[in-house]
C-alpha cells in the first residue's frame, strides 16, 4: 500500500509539474510574441513618419524651384527631378516595408490570438 501511495503522489507530481510547465512556456510564448509586435508596430510607425518627411521635403524643394525663378529653372528641375525619383523610390521601399510589418503584426496578432485560447 505504501508503495502505491508514493506511485499515485508521483503520477500526481508529475501531471502537476507538467501542467504548470506547459502553462510557463505558454506565457513565456505570448510575452514573447507581443514584445515583437510592440516592435513591429513602431517599425511602421516610424516608416510612416520617415515617408511623412520625406514628402514635406519634396513640397519644399518645389517650393524652392518655384522662388528661384527662370535662369536656374532647367538645372534645378534637373535636381529637383533627380531627388524626386530618389524620394519616389525610397517611399516605395519604405511601402514595401510596411507591407512586410503590416503582415508580421497581423500573424503576431493571430498568435496571440491562437495562445491566448488555448
Amino acid at each position: 500500500p505504501v508503495h502505491f501511495i508514493y506511485g499515485n503522489m508521483n503520477k500526481q507530481w508529475d501531471q502537476q509539474f507538467r501542467s504548470m510547465k506547459q502553462h510557463y512556456e505558454k506565457k513565456v510564448s505570448l510575452a514573447e510574441v507581443k514584445a515583437k509586435l510592440g516592435a513591429s508596430q513602431r517599425s511602421v510607425s516610424d516608416l510612416e513618419k520617415e515617408r511623412h518627411q520625406n514628402q514635406q521635403e519634396c513640397e519644399r524643394l518645389h517650393q524652392a524651384l518655384a522662388r528661384a525663378g527662370p535662369l536656374q529653372e532647367l538645372k534645378e528641375k534637373e535636381i529637383l527631378n533627380e531627388a524626386l525619383n530618389e524620394l519616389k523610390e525610397e517611399n516605395k521601399l519604405l511601402k514595401e516595408q510596411k507591407v512586410c510589418m503590416t503582415k508580421k503584426k497581423e500573424h503576431y496578432e493571430c498568435e496571440i490570438s491562437r495562445l491566448n485560447k488555448v
